[in-house]
């Protein structure tokens, strides 16, 4: 998905090949050094979307590697508008009626749907390192949504908040 990196006075064009609720990597020929904070616009289908990120790992290719490799920046997202993880939420739910229609032209069991009742965006970073995710969760509480999440990630991780959705 296209996107423009606005950093230390000029805009870049980039190509996220990756992104989740914690962050993205970016194919791009700007060279940021990690820690330096830059705004990406990122294209949704609908919209134009603004991220507050920090770039946390580059990615430098050699010159002669080009064109079987492409350099670009991981950065962790800072800020975004309610916008963005409405956008990853739709693509998780067609990503998993994808694999419901494929198993069951399998033949094979489908997948159990998700609970009924309120859900939760849980964000988790790790304990031993830099990584966090968001995850979305049915649960019945904030608290329970909370333990739910410890219990799907498993030690090396810890809550750092809950949102009902």
């Amino acid at each position: 998905m296209p996107c423009r990196v606005h950093a230390e006075g000029r805009q870049h064009n980039g190509i996220v090949l990756d992104l989740s609720g914690s962050g993205l990597f970016i194919q791009t020929s700007a060279k940021l050094p990690p820690g330096v904070q830059v705004r990406i616009d990122l294209s949704l289908p609908d919209a134009e979307v603004p991220l507050n990120v920090e770039v946390v790992r580059r990615k430098q290719v050699p010159p002669q590697l080009l064109t079987v490799a492409h350099g670009g920046i991981g950065v962790r997202i800072l800020s975004a508008p309610e916008t963005y993880y409405r956008f990853l939420q739709d693509m998780q739910e067609r990503e998993r009626q994808q694999v419901a229609r494929e198993q069951s032209a399998r033949g094979a069991a489908t997948t159990p749907a998700v609970p009924a009742g309120p859900r939760f965006r849980v964000r988790v970073s790790q304990t031993d390192g830099i990584r966090s995710r968001t995850v979305v969760v049915a649960a019945a509480s904030s608290d329970e949504a909370s333990r739910a999440t410890q219990v799907e990630l498993g030690e090396g991780w810890k809550v750092v908040s809950v949102e009902p959705l």
